[in-house]
């Protein structure tokens, strides 16, 4: 593990394991998200709906666990992540301005997709480049001045 990548990979690890946590809820204990969001009933449709959201959570926790493995090369997964999240965060700005959802249930959530953006933002991979001796300009033993006031070959020719 690079030290630079260090607090990425631990933010990359604990979205992973909150997206696989909320995906089993959202797949595979509906009753658990009734709870969570005060008792709502769920019919077929909010079940539909739900198993739809589990399965693109899943989707993102393989992303992020990708991402884990090897951050400078999946920079595109990252900036997935940082997409999604920011956009799940914008989603429950608009449900809590219509006042679709109490605050209480919201306010969770929302800290988390924006706290999980901002920290993918701060510690987004950018990879190291190394100097490679091509990149430096040599050094010349000339004098740049003495090059442009001395005449070039050419113009001692046409002396001549």
């Amino acid at each position: 593990m690079e030290s630079s990548h260090r607090p990425l990979r631990g933010t990359l690890l604990v979205l992973f394991a909150m997206n696989l946590s909320f995906a089993y809820i959202f797949l595979l204990d509906p009753a658990v998200l009734s709870r969570m969001y005060g008792e709502v009933v769920l019919d077929n449709m909010h079940l539909f709906l739900a198993m739809g959201f589990g399965s693109l959570l899943i989707a993102l926790s393989i992303g992020a666990f990708l991402a884990f493995l090897n951050p400078v090369k999946n920079a595109a997964i990252v900036l997935l992540l940082i997409l999604a999240n920011f956009s799940l965060f914008i989603t429950d700005v608009v449900v809590l301005a219509r006042e679709q959802m109490a605050l209480t249930a919201l306010l969770p959530e929302m800290a988390f997709f924006l706290v999980i953006a901002t920290l993918l933002i701060r510690f987004f991979p950018i990879k190291e480049r190394e100097k490679k001796e091509e990149d430096k300009i040599p050094e010349t033993e000339i004098d740049p001045l003495e090059v442009l006031t001395e005449p070039s070959i050419e113009d001692q020719k046409k002396k001549n």
